[in-house]
């Protein structure tokens, strides 16, 4: 990699071997530079230190660590772990060293083939500058835009400067010169910082040092308080007590109420923001231990802009009023008239269609299609509701089972929810889902691996499908022979939790039969080597039951009474009435080849 990165600086830096010399010929970067991220695909939808940038689903706010929490690394080796840790973001700093091959500090004085290399090996692994740390803007103003522009050149949207800098109506002009923040460290009291703001414009606010206001003895939530909306960046720290008698800890851990502050933020509608977070030691892992914590730390808020969005249109159920006359004439005429058996007991399912993201226009469909099943084989009583307090203990013990219509982003970061769904299949209840449900909640591990599937890239395709199992009574539907399928298929990474080792896959993608020519244009993550495509599956976890499938992207899977009568079957199964062979793919094959 070292390698690579000096060819590349070479090759940039000028039309001839010449050095890094100001007056050398440079090189425009290509306009396609090949992607060596290792980042997990889906990410944005999998962390939210990832998806926090988005705009209109969740905050507005950019997640980034900085440059130089791996001491022992330079700004271009320490970029690879940030992208294996789900981070797109970077706070980089002017007393950073480039790279070995480079050994100058990251700032103005770099020639512009060196300013090529460090943005090459940024777009290489899909990097951003969250902000530019400037240990000294410099005094005159000449120095000061050769820093200007240097941040322009390397797309950093803010500066970070001293508390106490001088000529911040220099810098406030030369904010809206270059249309670049600036945001002034704040590492005391927050009013004094404010006080230097008076009279600047809206590109100069602060960066405010969580750990640094309390040792001061500020609270977090007490300091935002006082900067308000010319808050622009925030490097996030907890401490074990406030004053100068305590340490760095990890984020929640400490005395600082951090969950507390990003709830006030966004209540506050402090946006756009820039986070960095602060690691708690040297090493990587002492970084990874704490972006594991901000996830948590940000549940708050999160759950408060999903309570937000389901107190919207949004949130709400989407029934059969919202499909074409043909569309419910489809689904009528495909619904099972019958139950394949007859309820132990009246069974009551709760059915629920939350989503953080636009575009399955199908969720309709589905809760029609759910409706008439019940209406028609009485098999369940269906309780559509968005409601997440359905979702807490005591109130999911009165349903035998929960559905997940198309339920896609990080809708369950309440801990009691999160606790209660987990609880209720354990202990015998069951839950099902399709299509997006693995894009629900990728944020908890928990609920990947009870679901068994996380992310997958996809687009609309015809496959064929391939019946694994003949003899279960979810697929007796399809007979045993492959048939062919337009739909999305999910192409789980092998990071997924999918597996045959956990799963009883029913349904899977016949590759012998199918065009996988095309098999790694998603991402080369996304490429399974060992060529399992799992499309429906059911497994046992604890005392309960969980059923899902990828598949119902498009209106078949509602109006095919091959489908239909699979979803019949599916919830029958979870609901503890059907029974099926759940025992692991991977254990039924040994067994048959053991011949016992």
């Amino acid at each position: 990699m070292k390698n690579l990165f000096h060819v590349i600086v070479i090759m940039i830096a000028a039309g001839t071997i010449v050095g890094f010399a100001q007056q050398a010929r440079v090189r425009p970067l290509p306009e396609q530079i090949p992607s060596i991220s290792q980042r997990p695909t889906g990410s944005s939808l999998g962390t939210i230190r990832a998806g926090a940038a988005d705009k209109n689903i969740w905050f507005d706010w950019r997640v980034g660590v900085p440059g130089t929490a791996i001491k022992s690394l330079t700004f271009s080796e320490v970029l690879p772990k940030v992208d294996l840790a789900s981070v797109t973001s970077v706070e980089a700093s002017s007393t950073q060293t480039v790279s070995p091959e480079i050994p100058k500090k990251l700032d103005y004085r770099l020639q512009p083939g060196e300013r090529n290399a460090v943005n090459y090996r940024l777009k290489e692994l899909s990097e951003q500058i969250l902000a530019y740390r400037v240990d000294a803007i410099g005094a005159d103003e000449a120095t000061r835009r050769k820093v200007f522009e240097f941040a322009k050149a390397i797309n950093a949207p803010t500066i970070i400067v001293a508390a106490g800098t001088a000529g911040l109506a220099d810098l406030d002009n030369l904010a809206e010169q270059f249309g670049i923040n600036v945001a002034i460290e704040s590492k005391t009291d927050p009013k004094a910082a404010m006080r230097s703001l008076e009279g600047r414009g809206k590109r100069v606010g602060i960066a405010a040092d969580l750990g640094g206001w309390m040792q001061a003895g500020v609270k977090p939530v007490d300091g935002l308080a006082v900067v308000k909306d010319r808050l622009l960046l925030v490097n996030v720290t907890d401490r074990s007590a406030l004053g100068s008698g305590g340490r760095d800890v990890a984020l929640g851990a400490g005395v600082g109420a951090i969950g507390d502050f990003f709830l006030a933020a966004y209540k506050a509608g402090v946006k756009p923001l820039s986070i960095t977070v602060q690691s708690t030691g040297p090493t990587e892992a002492d970084l990874l231990k704490n972006l594991t914590a901000f996830e948590r730390v940000l549940w708050p808020a999160m759950a408060e802009r999903v309570r937000v969005m389901l107190d919207s249109p949004a949130g709400k159920i989407r029934g059969p009023e919202r499909l074409k006359p043909e569309e419910r004439q489809a689904i009528e005429a495909a619904a099972p008239r019958q139950g394949i058996v007859k309820p132990k007991k009246p069974r009551k399912l709760l059915v629920t269609d939350i989503q953080m993201y636009s575009g399955h226009s199908t969720i309709p469909n589905g809760n029609y299609l759910l409706e008439l099943i019940a209406k028609n084989t009485g098999a369940f009583e269906p309780i559509f509701s968005n409601d997440l307090n359905l979702l807490k203990y005591p109130k999911i013990k009165e349903f035998d089972a929960v559905y997940l219509n198309n339920v896609c982003g990080m809708v369950h970061n309440d801990p009691e929810v999160r606790e209660a769904i987990l609880r209720f299949v354990r202990e015998g209840g069951g839950i099902g889902g399709h299509h997006a449900v693995t894009f629900a909640n990728n944020n908890w591990p928990e609920f990947a691996d009870m679901m068994g599937g996380w992310a997958g890239a996809h687009h609309v395709e015809k496959q064929m499908i391939k019946v694994d199992d003949p003899n279960s009574p979810l697929t007796k539907a399809f007979g045993s022979a492959s048939f062919e399928h337009v739909d999305e298929f999910y192409q789980f990474p092998m990071y997924s939790p999918y597996s045959r080792e956990k799963q009883h896959i029913l349904l899977s993608i016949d590759v012998e039969k199918s065009d996988r020519a095309t098999d790694s244009r998603f991402c080369a993550q996304c490429t399974r080597p060992d060529q399992d495509y799992g499309l429906a599956w059911v497994r046992t976890y604890g005392q309960g039951r969980t059923y899902f499938t990828p598949l119902g992207h498009t209106n078949i899977f509602y109006d095919d009474k091959r489908w239909t009568q699979h979803l019949l079957a599916a919830i029958q199964y979870i609901l503890g009435d059907l029974d099926a062979d759940a025992t692991p793919s991977a254990k039924v094959k040994a067994t048959a080849a053991s011949g016992k």
